[in-house]
């Protein structure tokens, strides 16, 4: 019998934190991949990789053009299960209806954390569509939202709203969580609306930086004070010019908070896991995985903070937990999978199978710097815009650029999310690119030349979105 499936996506949460922050979801899973590879560094060509099974050069859809909107359900693992409705609920703006992520789904919604009540009002989109203040700004809602379809919601929006910009201005912790909340009732809503089997893809944000205190957070897990968030320093200053003795406290505060925002999703996507579990008669098999993880400053990582223009460990290791699957997997599967064959994973999984999704060898690869606001200076821009690549074979690693680089690393099975440098200017082994078809630099190039940005079309309400999202 066909079964329901939901991806769980933990944007940006990578193994080694996963696995000392979630033990609600480890103790749920009979299964895990432990050698998980994500195919990109960064939202929109990771999320395309996963939907499609080809890499970044392959499906186009990356820092030189990210939009969705070409890509049609024919090229996606969905039309491999035509019986099963397909349904998203997102809290990551890049994967949204903005860049047409949503145009392969049957139904799919968009989560903006301020919006509590999806059906209400978006107030965002209010105030910025409005000249009032004050006093008259606020009548003009409360006319408004009596209009509104759903009155009740928007009202609710409203109020949640204008709480969470009080306290997020206070020396408190802050009101509103980043969209967990939201995205868990919305799938749950959904599920529940809809004939089974279904497909659920669900995004959650909330391990995405900037990382600050929520009330929901367990505060034991931080020393971070109320008003802190990761916005008190610069990433390109510890990327450009390496982690000196000013960022102690505060590299300490974001991990820890990382850490604590990895819990709170632990007990929250547990709740949801157990809510669609009780509001489905099929059988569901979850997956819960992270379209790529964040580079800390360790030494492992390069010293590099966040996840951009880079291919370490830290970014590509991800968490890959499957919640009632089908029998045939071992509890601790060992052998490379990579997000290129989440497709076929699901698949297998939505017909009562457990597929052979295991390779030797597996790559990944980033077109360019990916988010973020590079150097301005052109030859810093130049370097840290480069293409990378690399491939894993056993414990070995391969990673190169389209500006001539190369390394070679050692990795640990035993130690997830670790590397270390072994050699630089080493010879890529010929396997190594014969996973890619089109030479680094020269798609490189091309890609530069071709280059389209959506992001010029958003409205303000998104532009103020990937600003809070360190996009900006």
């Amino acid at each position: 019998m066909t079964r329901n499936v939901v991806l769980i996506c933990l944007d940006t949460v990578r193994k080694d934190y996963f696995d000392d922050y979630a033990p609600r979801l480890q103790d749920m899973a009979s299964v895990s991949f432990e050698q998980c590879r994500a195919a990109s560094a960064w939202s929109t060509p990771s999320h395309a990789s996963i939907m499609t099974g080809t890499l970044p050069h392959q499906h186009g859809i990356h820092t030189h053009n990210r939009d969705f909107s070409g890509l049609s359900r024919s090229e996606t693992f969905l039309a491999e299960i035509p019986d099963h409705t397909a349904l998203g609920a997102s809290a990551n703006v890049y994967a949204s209806s903005t860049f047409g992520f949503d145009a392969v789904f049957d139904r799919y919604s968009d989560i903006a954390p301020h919006r509590r009540f999806p059906d209400g009002m978006d107030m965002e989109k209010f105030i910025q569509d409005r000249k009032e203040a004050g006093a008259r700004r606020f009548l003009e809602f409360f006319r408004e939202a009596l209009r509104h379809d759903h009155t009740l919601e928007s009202l609710g929006n409203g109020v949640l709203f204008k709480a969470n910009d009080l306290f997020r201005r206070a020396p408190v912790p802050k009101l509103l969580d980043d969209g967990a909340s939201i995205v868990s009732s919305e799938g749950v809503s959904m599920v529940e609306s809809i004939e089974e089997p279904v497909f659920l893809f669900t995004n959650f944000m909330d391990a995405h930086g900037p990382v600050h205190h929520v009330l929901g957070y367990d505060r034991d897990l931080h020393s971070a004070p109320n008003d802190w968030t990761s916005f008190a320093f610069d990433d390109w200053e510890i990327n450009t010019e390496g982690v000196s003795a000013d960022h102690e406290r505060d590299l300490r505060y974001h991990r820890e908070l990382y850490g604590a925002a990895i819990d709170y999703l632990d007990r929250t996507v547990a709740s949801f896991v157990t809510e669609i579990q009780r509001n489905t008669d099929r059988e569901t098999t979850f997956i819960v995985t992270a379209d790529h993880g964040e580079n800390l400053a360790y030494p492992e990582d390069e010293e590099l903070f966040g996840h951009t223009s880079s291919l370490t460990e830290s970014l590509l290791h991800v968490p890959c937990y499957l919640i009632n699957p089908p029998t045939g997997y071992e509890a601790a599967e060992t052998q490379y999978v990579s997000h290129l064959e989440l497709g076929d994973l699901i698949v297998g999984l939505a017909n009562g199978e457990t597929p052979d999704v295991f390779r030797e060898r597996v790559p990944a690869e980033l077109i360019g710097i990916g988010v973020g606001g590079a150097p301005r200076d052109p030859e810093e821009h130049r370097y840290w815009d480069r293409m990378l690549r690399c491939t894993y074979d056993g414990e070995t690693k391969y990673v190169w650029d389209s500006l001539g680089g190369s390394r070679e690393y050692e990795i640990d099975h035993d130690r997830p999310c670790w590397q270390r440098r072994v050699a630089d200017d080493v010879v890529v082994p010929s396997w190594a690119r014969s996973f890619f078809d089109v030479e680094i630099t020269a798609y490189k190039e091309r890609a530069r030349a071709s280059e389209t940005d959506r992001d010029e079309d958003v409205d303000a309400t998104v532009e103020r979105r990937l600003e809070e999202l360190g996009y900006r």
